[in-house]
């Protein structure tokens, strides 16, 4: 497949920028989608995606914050310090993206208008892409709607419930299996709403899940 480039641009200053960084990173690491970072945040699917692609209307607030905590606890940031800005820390600056798609991987080159005093001396990032075979896909699957099934079962639904805190108590029923993504449990929930059995809607800016009638 030939190489599919795309380029985006942005307004940030250097503090945003950092925090971009970081949560972009984190994403690639855990080996996460953007649809999928946006419903653990218990948002719609293009929430992350227009934060990650510099949208001028995508600002994470501080709950946004505390979720991304919760999502990536534990990890820790690469070490990334800029020098001074003649026009002043908190000038907004553009911030050029070029990606690079490949069968196998999408690789991200970085240009920003500061220098970089400790860190890496090119600003980048590669993403392989998730190799799993289609045995695997169907055992978690069915893992996945047992655990939501017995969640169900147990009156887990008959509160409120976002999608973080679904997705951590399914963790632990498929016993934490690194095939388990947040896409299969979301698939597994929209299954449900279709099936009768739960309903879904936003709440103070959150989409949360509750067993219908309850």
């Amino acid at each position: 497949m030939e190489p599919k480039i795309t380029s985006y641009a942005g307004m940030l200053d250097q503090s945003d920028f950092k925090q971009w960084y970081k949560y972009v990173d984190f994403r690639i690491a855990y080996q996460y989608t953007v649809e999928e970072v946006s419903f653990l945040m218990s948002k719609p699917p293009y929430y992350f995606s227009d934060y990650e692609i510099i949208s001028s209307a995508s600002r994470l607030n501080n709950d946004d914050l505390d979720v991304l905590s919760d999502i990536f606890n534990g990890s820790t940031p690469k070490q990334l310090e800029l020098g001074e800005d003649d026009f002043g820390h908190f000038e907004k600056r553009i911030i050029r993206v070029k990606r690079v798609e490949e069968a196998k991987q999408t690789g991200f080159a970085i240009t920003i208008p500061w220098k970089i005093e400790k860190g890496p001396k090119q600003l980048s990032f590669l993403e392989r892409k998730r190799r799993i075979s289609i045995s695997e896909i169907v055992e978690i699957r069915l893992r996945c709607e047992q655990a939501i099934s017995k969640l169900i079962a147990l009156g887990f639904f008959k509160q409120d419930r976002l999608a973080l805190a679904i997705y951590r108590e399914v963790e632990k029923r498929c016993r934490w299996s690194p095939q388990l993504r947040p896409l299969c449990v979301k698939q597994v929930l929209y299954q449900q709403i279709n099936a009768g059995k739960l309903t879904l809607k936003m709440y103070l800016g959150r989409l949360h899940f509750r067993e219908r009638g309850s």
